[in-house]
């Protein structure tokens, strides 16, 4: 059972009160580096049984969650310190806490945008089993940063909410003649604001968080090559709007880089919209799924029939191969170039709480 509850600022907490009193001068980048960093420094997580005998799990959530937005901050077009929106006294007793997120923001990468940093919390030390846990738990969180933020920015729009993805998908494996149930491998739309901070963390989830076969189709997909998964395997994408979660279908690229079993399939024009390769929810949720089943991955093959061989070169572990021979090393460069372009370290050092 989910059990995590998420503070609000109108429940009376001096700490959370406190923080949100820094000026956001109406920003909505500030407002959002603000409400996020508090609501995830004082929830009340104590209250949490199973987060108790979880043991560290979710000061490394928190230290994982800080550094992130630090990141994203310091990669915004107007630079931000944590100092800038954060009040000072509670800067400094989250400096206490946690001085690995403030020693290395600016010199470190993040392997996770904060939303998908939820999803793990929400399913490794919340709880969460079921369809109906997580979205209460998000919808939670999403309606506490909503108020949190509304207080800095009231004429803020729920499209500005920085760093809440729009969008969560869940995938599953249903294994023939077994009736036992199934579980579920939640994903996140790309949490972050900006076309070169997104494709910052593509490159960054596919060399360091995603499947090979995803980062395989995450690079192919302007080249129309998609990754196949067996017939089982089942996808769903929700969207966050109005404080509900609604079901909607694939986007294109979604529906050209992976051939598997998309529930709805079929959608309106809206979702005809090009997302940058990478930005969609199904590619964490396919990726969790292709890591958690054993067995799974042997069965995905790619679409490449370019070429005919012998054997076929459009096995999994063909994919292998060519992420080891070409595509590792190419995501490397262009993350490299993309890192220059805000005058960030590429050293390529990872955060590790």
């Amino acid at each position: 059972m989910c059990t995590a509850k998420w503070p609000h600022p109108k429940a009376g907490c001096s700490d959370l009160h406190v923080a949100l009193t820094a000026p956001s001068l109406g920003d909505p980048h500030l407002a959002a580096l603000t409400a996020l960093t508090s609501l995830l420094s004082y929830s009340p997580i104590d209250q949490n049984p199973r987060a108790a005998a979880q043991g560290s799990a979710y000061p490394m959530n928190q230290n994982q969650v800080l550094h992130a937005v630090f990141f994203f901050g310091r990669l915004n077009r107007r630079q931000m310190t944590p100092n800038d929106f954060l009040e000072p006294s509670f800067s400094q007793r989250l400096q206490q806490k946690y001085p690995q997120s403030f020693q290395q923001y600016s010199t470190h990468l993040p392997s996770l945008t904060p939303y998908s940093i939820l999803l793990q919390f929400g399913n490794e030390v919340a709880g969460c089993r079921t369809q109906n846990e997580m979205e209460s738990f998000l919808h939670e969180f999403n309606s506490a940063v909503q108020t949190a933020m509304k207080k800095q920015v009231p004429n803020l729009e729920p499209s500005e909410f920085i760093f809440r993805a729009a969008v969560v998908a869940y995938s599953f494996y249903k294994e023939p003649q077994k009736e036992a149930g199934f579980p579920l491998f939640y994903g996140a739309s790309l949490s972050c604001k900006g076309l070169t901070e997104k494709k910052i963390m593509i490159s960054i989830l596919c060399l360091r968080m995603w499947h090979k076969a995803v980062a395989f189709a995450v690079y192919h997909g302007q080249d129309n090559q998609a990754i196949v998964f067996p017939d089982e395997v089942k996808c769903r994408a929700f969207c966050y709007s109005n404080g509900a979660f609604t079901e909607k279908p694939p986007c294109v690229n979604c529906k050209m880089m992976y051939h598997v079993a998309f529930q709805p399939f079929e959608g309106d024009n809206r979702e005809n919209i090009k997302w940058p390769h990478g930005n969609c929810a199904e590619n964490e949720c396919l990726s969790k799924l292709l890591q958690g089943v054993p067995g799974l991955q042997e069965r995905v093959v790619s679409t490449d029939t370019s070429v005919i061989h012998n054997p076929p070169q459009n096995t999994y572990q063909a994919i292998e191969q060519e992420f080891a021979n070409s595509i590792e090393a190419n995501l490397t460069n262009q993350l490299i170039m993309l890192l220059q372009t805000k005058n960030f370290p590429h050293l390529l050092q990872f955060f590790e709480p």
